[in-house]
């Protein structure tokens, strides 16, 4: 509960709602940010078979699993006393969060409580800074540098007095996507990223190199692109022997060291932007969040740069790298203590958000930038 006799903006206790993709999710955080109850239902088996997301699977999915998790978490915590309701509104897969929306708004009506809809990107972009051991989240700092990494973003962010500025972004595929990509061309499974992270181990990554992509646009010069890189994977392991697998257990030495050096190459690539944009903007914190975020060679490699540049580096805790509610909830009270509440008669979804040609303090088409619609 908020404390009244504090100064500045009241804080609530939330409920946070996260129905983006294929992860249904709820949470509780009392008014400090800190996490009473982190629920979350997985679909990785339903959608297993299809190697991917089946929108119309993860809709229905969430249909079934919202009710029983509000149940598991008001059986826990309570949710009486719930001050604040927040909630994905996008982007994401529009079946999924018309599901999340849809119920938010009504239960938020029904009980006349505020509804704050949430970016997805904007919960990543606080996970770094939330905890799982029940102490207060951390607040924000005043310039943040947040890479965004998943299965369907990849871009540096800069927070900074709590509003997101977008950096680059990936022109196709995401860096996620590509792990995924590649583990089901050799049999590996869905979702790919743990399973290539984990078998990366045994390889050689430096024994297969990949061409970076050119970008001739001047005003994305950082952004990302990583569909060459899964094309190039996937022809280097149809070559090395029939596909899928045989024994997708225990992987020959040569498919061990292409997993190694495609998961390095994608290390290279994220961070490759990082001194640049560090050298521009003078962060004070720089951080990771998103599924690739739980990736163990970027997790070391952006711990060992923090050290050698002497900037702290926050990465957020596992189970928080995943889509959560936590962060939706966290980033939900960011936006009512700014004031940013929804009518929940008019919260809309949307499954993407635009960008737009943005400039610098001088005027100059360097960075995209993006259009919140929200705001």
């Amino acid at each position: 509960m908020s404390d009244p006799s504090s100064s500045g903006p009241r804080a609530f206790r939330t409920l946070g709602i996260e129905t983006s993709c294929d992860e249904t999710a709820v949470a509780v955080l009392d008014a400090d940010g800190s996490v009473r109850v982190n629920l979350v239902s997985s679909q990785v088996a339903a959608h297993a078979p299809y190697l991917g997301v089946v929108p119309e699977i993860a809709a229905r999915h969430h249909l079934e699993a919202l009710p029983r998790l509000l149940a598991a978490a008001d059986g826990a915590v309570g949710l009486d006393s719930v001050e604040l309701l927040a909630v994905t509104r996008g982007p994401g897969l529009i079946g999924s969060l018309l599901v999340g929306t849809s119920f938010a708004a009504a239960w938020a009506w029904a009980r006349g409580l505020p509804l704050v809809g949430v970016d997805h990107l904007e919960g990543h972009l606080v996970s770094p800074f939330v905890a799982l051991d029940g102490s207060p989240a951390r607040p924000a700092p005043d310039r943040a540098l947040v890479l965004v990494v998943s299965g369907g973003h990849s871009s540096y962010f800069l927070l900074e007095g709590g509003d997101p500025r977008p950096l680059n972004r990936t022109r196709d595929d995401a860096a996620g996507e590509i792990f995924d990509k590649l583990s089901a061309a050799l049999g590996l499974g869905y979702p790919g990223g743990p399973v290539v992270d984990r078998l990366a181990e045994g390889g050689d990554p430096t024994a297969f190199r990949f061409t970076a992509p050119r970008i001739k646009d001047p005003r994305g010069a950082l952004d990302f692109s990583f569909s060459g890189l899964k094309s190039a994977a996937i022809r280097l392991a149809v070559g090395l022997g029939p596909l899928p697998l045989a024994d997708p257990a225990t992987p020959p030495q040569a498919v061990l060291d292409l997993l190694a050096s495609f998961r390095r190459t994608v290390s290279d690539w994220l961070l490759a932007p990082l001194d640049e944009l560090v050298e521009r903007l003078r962060p004070t914190v720089v951080a990771t969040s998103g599924g690739v975020a739980a990736n163990s060679e970027l997790r070391r490699r952006l711990q060992a740069w923090g050290r050698s540049a002497g900037i702290e580096v926050v990465l957020p805790p596992l189970a928080l790298t995943t889509d959560n509610a936590a962060m939706i909830a966290r980033a939900g009270q960011l936006r009512a203590a700014r004031g940013t509440l929804d009518d929940p008669l008019r919260l809309r979804a949307y499954p993407r958000a635009p960008w737009k040609a943005g400039a610098d303090a001088r005027g100059r088409p360097v960075f995209p930038a993006l259009y919140w619609p929200m705001a």
